[in-house]
């Protein structure tokens, strides 16, 4: 269960909608300063217990947002970050403190674009608009009241004008806000597009395309990490060379196509038998080399005579016949150069055809 006034420090997104949320808390305190200080000086007539009640109201709702983040209860809204909603409050709440104000309710019309920048973060062109045209409403109807309830309390012409020139600025304070809103989730979007970019490069570059396996340059960095921690730690592994049997004779009788299909009907069959710490790669050709890694020789044998067995069962239903595969596998002496593990693992793949293919040949230390 979530606890509900603990920071999302794991979450790094939520953990930036808390932030983004204390930043509109702040701009609710700058406003209750600024009230409490214009009392102070006698320069708006709000009262003490009413002072109080805006105060418990901001620090509530700005609480109940901080808790749902905090929970997590926000990742069901369509919008997680809670922008419109929190400016939709935002302004309710500075529209109660205008109704009770009166000599500073001029200076604190400001306020409506302190809130609006926060649009910027999220809302689209048309919520801009939306919100631009809810707060002129909101403070037209204010002044309808106190003209109504209070009119000693204003000079109309005086607000009017005030309102005016709000409605002035505030569309086109939205207009360049969703202007910035649509910059920033294009180049969010780009970034996104570019990540996945990116990932293809570093797959394309760590990867055969046509089997899935991994690079030769790419096994020949894991096989010289894997030294280096065998040296260090005094650890084994073992190295394997494959090699499908006859494989020329496929691509002869069948095409190069078919080729293609078998081999990578290979590595998925090979795949099969390794587990995630191994290293499956396309050496050249139809040859395959294999890093498994804390195996001594003896396993290794077994998991190749499994890897061979399988090989020779699977359906290879682009030639009609079966495929077999000849294997030779070295076990890592420490400090032995890797090319030397290859040399001896490639000795015993000759060794294992010209013993007659299909089987597994191991090397001597």
């Amino acid at each position: 269960m979530h606890n509900l006034f603990q920071w999302p420090k794991d979450d790094p997104v939520q953990a930036l909608r808390a932030r983004h949320m204390l930043m509109a808390f702040a701009s609710y305190l700058a406003i209750i300063i600024f009230l409490l200080y214009c009392s102070h000086i006698g320069l708006s007539r709000l009262s003490s217990m009413r002072t109080a009640q805006l105060v418990a109201f901001a620090l509530g709702i700005n609480l109940l947002f901080y808790m749902t983040i905090c929970s997590g209860w926000n990742k069901r809204l369509r919008d997680p970050g809670m922008t419109l909603v929190q400016i939709i409050v935002s302004l309710l709440w500075l529209m109660i403190v205008l109704y009770f104000t009166d000599q500073i309710r001029g200076a604190l019309l400001t306020m409506f674009l302190n809130i609006l920048i926060f649009g910027i973060l999220r809302l689209r062109t048309a919520q801009f608009l939306g919100v631009a045209l809810f707060a002129l409403a909101g403070y037209a109807t204010v002044i309808a009241l106190l003209e109504i309830e209070d009119p000693q309390a204003i000079d109309l012409q005086v607000e009017i004008l005030q309102w005016v020139l709000l409605a002035m600025v505030l569309p086109w304070f939205a207009v360049i806000g969703a202007y910035i809103s649509n910059i920033r989730s294009a180049l969010r979007q780009k970034n996104k597009d570019m990540e996945k970019v990116l990932a293809t490069i570093e797959r394309v570059a760590s990867h055969d395309e046509l089997t899935g396996t991994y690079s030769r340059r790419f096994f020949l960095d894991a096989l010289r990490r894997e030294k280096a921690r065998s040296d260090r730690e005094h650890r084994t592994f073992c190295l394997a060379m494959l090699d499908l049997d006859l494989f020329k004779n496929v691509n002869d009788r069948h095409g190069h196509p078919a080729g293609d299909e078998v081999l990578h009907a290979f590595a998925e069959c090979v795949q099969i038998e390794l587990r995630g710490s191994d290293y499956l790669a396309r050496y050249g050709g139809e040859e395959f080399a294999l890093l498994l890694i804390d195996t001594d020789l003896e396993y290794a044998g077994g998991i190749l005579e499994r890897i061979r067995r399988r090989v020779e069962q699977c359906s290879f239903p682009h030639v009609g016949s079966a495929i077999t595969v000849s294997a030779g596998v070295a076990e890592y002496q420490l400090d032995e150069n890797p090319a030397e593990t290859i040399g001896r693992a490639d000795r015993a793949l000759y060794a294992a055809k010209y013993a007659g293919r299909n089987r597994v040949e191991r090397a001597a230390a």
